[in-house]
């Protein structure tokens, strides 16, 4: 609203006084001392009095003087003043001239009775006239009070129209110009960058030639100074030279015999490092072999013991029935070729299934084995904790890294059924 009455000033004044000017219409169109009443109600009924017109008076004038002239009467002295006491005498009867008096006065009352009725009527038909002229201007001022809203309506749109019409013409105006100001504030801007630009460029080319002319001659200023500092310098540093020759040799000097004693220390602590490292591996090493030495004890004497009592057994079926050893014999050699035949076949894929999973480990030589007894489950799965090294190959880092390999290429490939019974508990010689 604030944005309108500040654009469009005068559009809002005439608005206003358009408004105005209605409501004034409206309020003095109306009769506020008439009601609405009904012609013919009880409300409206006139009550009519007689009143002594002039025509009356005339009236009842002629009436008097037609009248027959009544006899003089006699002289009476002049009243006087009423007595508090009623008079004792009876009052006499009327004269002719009273009479005729009266009989004038009961025509002019007749008379008088009958217009004041005229009157009424006439003034009921006055009345009525009225209210029905009154009803027809109440009838034209609503047709008049409808047709002046109405046109004041239909001005009112129009204004209303009027106004849009102008607010959107001034806006259209307003952006145009708005636009055109933006458009040419744009241009003078990109020429007053344009200038500013040309200027700038002016005073840095200005600037530039300025700095190098004031270049060349500090350069020359420079040059001259530095030619006798330099002089100078030349023969404070020829000065200087011999004491920093021999500040240099004692430095150097103290640095040499610094880095021979740093030098000692660090090969005393490698040294010492190196020793101790040999001596954790040499005793690791030797730690294991005496390991290794006594599983391989426990399991030749455990051979011994099994061969010692296999022979006591085969001591005992030889001399219980000659013909049952020579069953025996072949059905062993039978089994041997069997176990040779599977072992040819199974002991290989075992052998590669190892080395994929195998690292040498460092300073291990070529040509070494191992021999390891293993359990396996069904599947080919290696038993936990059941690989031992039965025959060593001289290197506790090799035995160990063929540990790890078949723990880590378990399941191994293995048959299936009786033939597995084989490799249940078995002796596995690991060559790289």
């Amino acid at each position: 609203m604030w944005g309108i009455l500040r654009r469009y000033p005068k559009a809002l004044l005439w608005s206003v006084l358009l408004h105005v000017a209605l409501l004034v219409l409206m309020l003095s169109s109306v009769d506020w001392l008439i009601r609405n009443e009904r012609l013919g109600a009880f409300e409206n009924m006139i009550e009519a009095q007689m009143a002594a017109t002039p025509d009356i008076e005339r009236r009842i004038e002629a009436l008097r003087a037609s009248a027959p002239p009544p006899d003089e009467p006699p002289a009476e002295p002049p009243p006087e003043p009423p007595k508090t006491e009623p008079p004792k005498t009876q009052p006499q009867g009327p004269t002719p001239q009273q009479q005729a008096e009266i009989a004038a006065e009961e025509a002019a009352r007749r008379e008088a009775e009958r217009q004041a009725e005229l009157e009424a009527q006439r003034q009921a038909e006055l009345a009525r006239q009225a209210e029905l002229e009154r009803q027809a201007e109440l009838e034209r001022r609503r047709a008049e009070e409808e047709a002046r809203r109405r046109a004041e309506e239909q001005a009112r749109r129009e204004a209303e129209d009027e106004i849009r019409r102008q607010v959107a013409e001034e806006a259209a105006r307003r952006a145009a110009e708005e636009e055109r100001r933006r458009a040419e504030a744009e241009q003078r801007r990109r020429e007053a960058a344009e200038a500013q630009r040309r200027e700038r460029e002016a005073r840095e080319r200005r600037e530039a030639e300025e700095l190098a002319r004031r270049e060349a001659e500090e350069q020359a200023r420079r040059e001259a100074e530095e030619q006798a500092r330099r002089e100078q310098e030349a023969r404070r540093q020829a000065e200087l030279e011999a004491q920093r020759r021999a500040q240099e040799q004692a430095r150097r000097e103290a640095e040499q015999e610094a880095e021979r004693e740093a030098q000692a220390r660090r090969r005393a602590a490698e040294e010492a490092r190196l020793e101790a490292e040999l001596e954790r591996q040499l005793q690791a090493e030797l730690e294991e072999q005496r390991r290794l030495e006594m599983q391989e004890r426990e399991r030749r004497e455990a051979e011994e013991q099994r061969l010692a009592d296999e022979r006591a057994m085969r001591r005992a079926l030889e001399t219980a029935d000659g013909e049952r050893r020579a069953l025996d014999a072949a059905e062993q050699q039978r089994q041997a070729a069997m176990r040779a035949q599977v072992a040819s076949r199974w002991v290989p894929a075992i052998q590669s299934r190892i080395r994929q999973f195998w690292l040498r480990p460092s300073g291990a030589g070529i040509g070494r084995e191992t021999v390891v007894n293993l359990r396996l489950e069904p599947g080919g799965f290696v038993v936990p904790d059941s690989v031992r090294v039965i025959e060593s190959s001289g290197n506790a880092a090799f035995d160990q890294s063929v540990v790890v390999a078949i723990y880590k290429a378990s399941p191994l490939p293995v048959p299936d059924g009786a033939e597995l019974d084989m490799f249940r508990d078995f002796n596995f010689v690991f060559k790289p």
